[in-house]
């Protein structure tokens, strides 16, 4: 089959074709796919990331709040405090803000009283109402507590946000910004306002629709801060090693949060119960304690690279078929000009060939030297 020049000139440029698209394949595989798909990931990151930034906006209007009550408590009366600091808490009519409080070191607000703290929590009609039981004996000593040294120590002006909770006030989920109070240039105690964390829900499951992905907020030790809708009930409070064994979902982020102590962005993949492939990031939400973990499919991760590589396979792939079809073209002509050649030689070396005959030159090229060469 590859006896003629055609034949094998024709073999020889498939060959070097199909070489070239597995080279080229071969290149997009280590160098062009990985590049689009970092880029696809960065993309994914950025929109879920778009969470954070929304609760930093919310979280950066209950620090407003808080400045304006550490810097009004100290010149009040301790009448005034408890007369307005509903209005405070309540200043912006948001139902996710659950309560606020002043919280006095000992011996501050009066002299003798270790505790003396005003208190006010939404009741189940959402109205605000007093709630003394941080001042009762048998409470807790409120001063001793992690949220209020927390935020005795925070920077000032500066919220330090608590771990998530529920207790006997609310079975509500929520944290609170401590920030301390300061009076005539010494401490004088910690101002607080309790945030729901209902308000997370919401923004994961629209987050989700919009990016087609699985999204959960969770703090250091894998607390879970917000319903994640493919797992079944309210998880809020629960830990991911809780439900790790139902979820591969929840058994990555446990993975994740246990292999990696930096703030940076963490990234790894498993594979759900149906076999899917999936990319896990988990990354700090900035100014808070919290984390975002966000997992895609990697089908759905990797779409606009594979629709790249398609788009770049529909445009090459033509282009090559019209460049072999215009060469095996050339070659037949070239083929068939030779074959003229050689029947014109054939008859001048014949025994009674007709010397006056002229070999009928079609171009100025090779083979037309060749026929004035015999003519």
């Amino acid at each position: 089959m590859l006896k003629t020049i055609q034949a094998r000139y024709t073999a020889t440029l498939v060959l070097f074709v199909l070489l070239i698209g597995a080279l080229t394949a071969l290149g997009i595989q280590l160098w062009i796919t990985p590049s689009l798909t970092a880029t696809d990931q960065r993309q994914l990151i950025a929109q879920a990331s778009e969470i954070g930034e929304v609760i930093k906006t919310e979280l950066a209007r209950v620090q407003a709040q808080q400045r304006v009550i550490t810097e009004t408590v100290p010149q009040l009366d301790n009448d005034s405090i408890d007369r307005l600091l509903p209005a405070f808490v309540n200043q912006y009519g948001e139902a996710k803000v659950f309560g606020g409080g002043i919280w006095p070191l000992p011996d501050k607000r009066e002299p003798g009283r270790a505790k003396y703290s005003t208190f006010y929590h939404r009741d189940s009609s959402g109205k605000l109402i007093v709630n003394t039981h941080w001042n009762s004996p048998e409470s807790l000593n409120y001063f001793e507590q992690p949220w209020f040294l927390g935020g005795l120590k925070a920077p000032a002006g500066q919220c330090n946000w608590a771990n998530a909770y529920r207790d006997d006030a609310s079975p509500e989920p929520r944290t609170n910004c401590a920030m301390a109070i300061s009076k005539n240039g010494a401490a004088f105690g910690v101002s607080t306002i309790d945030v729901t964390l209902g308000f997370f829900n919401d923004l994961v499951a629209q987050k989700e629709r919009e990016v087609q992905a699985l999204l959960m907020i969770v703090e250091a030790d894998g607390k879970v801060l917000s319903n994640q809708p493919e797992i079944a009930g309210n998880n809020v409070l629960k830990n991911v090693s809780d439900l790790a064994a139902q979820y591969p979902f929840a058994a990555a982020v446990q993975q994740a949060l246990k292999n990696s102590s930096s703030d940076a962005l963490r990234h790894s993949t498993y594979e759900d119960a149906d076999g899917e492939d999936y990319n896990l990031f988990v990354q700090p939400i900035e100014g808070t304690p919290w984390l975002l973990a966000v997992a895609q499919q990697t089908s759905v991760l990797t779409a606009q690279s594979s629709s790249v590589l398609k788009t770049l396979a529909a445009i090459q792939v033509p282009l090559v078929i019209v460049l072999l079809l215009l060469t095996v073209l050339a070659l037949s002509q070239l083929m068939k000009r030779l074959a003229v050649l050689k029947a014109n030689i054939d008859k001048l070396s014949a025994g009674d060939a007709d010397l006056t005959q002229r070999v009928v030159i079609r171009a100025d090229d090779e083979v037309g030297a060749v026929g004035e060469s015999v003519n």
